[in-house]
């Protein structure tokens, strides 16, 4: 059961800031949806199980776009979550090791209390109140991955398309039907993703993020993701060639990337949430082990009001409701 979390007086956590001279760009060909007429009138979805024979397990293609020219965050202090959507914070002292990650329960009772803590110093200076963790997926890459081996592999593999994880109708309607609460009765709700390697520093499958300036709204399609017992609604991305994507160079298990999903308030206006791919790094040690991350979806609530004009957020009927 989530759990509110406590302003604390504590000092803010700061963005990572590393010698410039480490800095890493990188050129890579990223995944994205690929451009179809169908678009206009059929909703994407992709299902997570095996569909009756006449039905398709999804119903859109992708493509590889590049070679995109993705920019090292090492050194970099002027791209702050209020104007970027992302950040990269330090999580000291953690009481998780590496084999704790694939416990649980050790991960929900200590290191879901350690995001809370980090987010809400981060963000309690901006009004924030409450931070409540959803859920979390550890990914371990398979070393054929990404060609296929033709068996299911045993743990997630990276992810290598380009998307955002909600649409801002999917966030709002989790934090109601999960959590009981509504966004729009606080003064600005966000909905966020944390991610770290679990062993580091990383250069295999680094995670790209794309600055949420350089994306506009013809970039996104609201696509259903479709499991058996429950569906969310996500964005997946056509390449745009103003798009501006960043990554950490190195990235050690004490340096998290927190990067926003969607957001609900004044200060979102005519902004999106971030897109984010693994890719494969030109620069990987050839010696390093596959890697392993845990990424973690949060939801933060800024000072509760009561009453406030909300415009209706509209959406697609979703595959569900054309398919029952």
């Amino acid at each position: 059961m989530a759990t509110q979390t406590k302003v604390l007086a504590s000092q803010a956590p700061t963005a990572v800031a590393i010698d410039p001279r480490v800095s890493k760009d990188v050129t890579a060909s990223l995944v994205y949806l690929k451009k179809d007429t169908c678009r206009e009138n059929e909703k994407p979805y992709k299902l997570h199980y095996n569909p009756p024979l006449e039905t398709k397990r999804q119903n859109f293609e992708v493509e590889p776009r590049g070679p995109t020219v993705i920019r090292d965050l090492r050194g970099r202090s002027d791209l702050p979550f209020e104007t970027s959507g992302f950040e990269v914070l330090k999580l000291d002292e953690s009481q998780m090791a590496k084999e704790d990650f694939y416990d649980e329960v050790k991960v929900k009772r200590v290191y879901y209390e350690e995001l809370k803590d980090a987010l809400i110093k981060r963000f309690s200076g901006q009004g924030a109140t409450r931070v409540e963790v959803l859920e979390h997926l550890v990914r371990r890459r398979h070393p054929s991955f990404p060609k296929s081996t033709g068996t299911d592999y045993v743990h997630e593999q990276p992810t290598s398309v380009v998307h955002i994880d909600y649409t801002l109708f999917s966030a709002v309607e989790s934090s109601r039907e999960l959590l009981g609460l509504a966004p729009e009765k606080f003064n600005r709700f966000l909905a966020v993703n944390i991610w770290k390697p679990l062993k580091g520093p990383l250069t295999d499958w680094p995670l790209a993020v794309c600055d949420a300036r350089t994306v506009e709204e013809s970039d996104l399609v609201a696509t259903d993701i479709v499991r058996r017992t429950v569906f969310n609604e996500n964005y997946q991305v056509y390449y745009n060639e103003k798009q501006e994507w960043w990554y950490l160079s190195g990235q050690r298990p004490d340096e998290i990337m927190v990067f926003c999903q969607a957001e609900l308030g004044e200060s979102a206006k005519g902004k999106f949430g971030v897109p984010h791919t693994g890719f494969d790094n030109m620069f990987s040690n050839e010696n390093e082990d596959p890697r392993e991350s845990i990424e973690t979806r949060a939801f933060i609530y800024f000072r509760l009001i009561y009453s406030r004009k909300v415009d209706k957020i509209s959406r697609r009927p979703s595959f569900v409701e054309y398919h029952g």
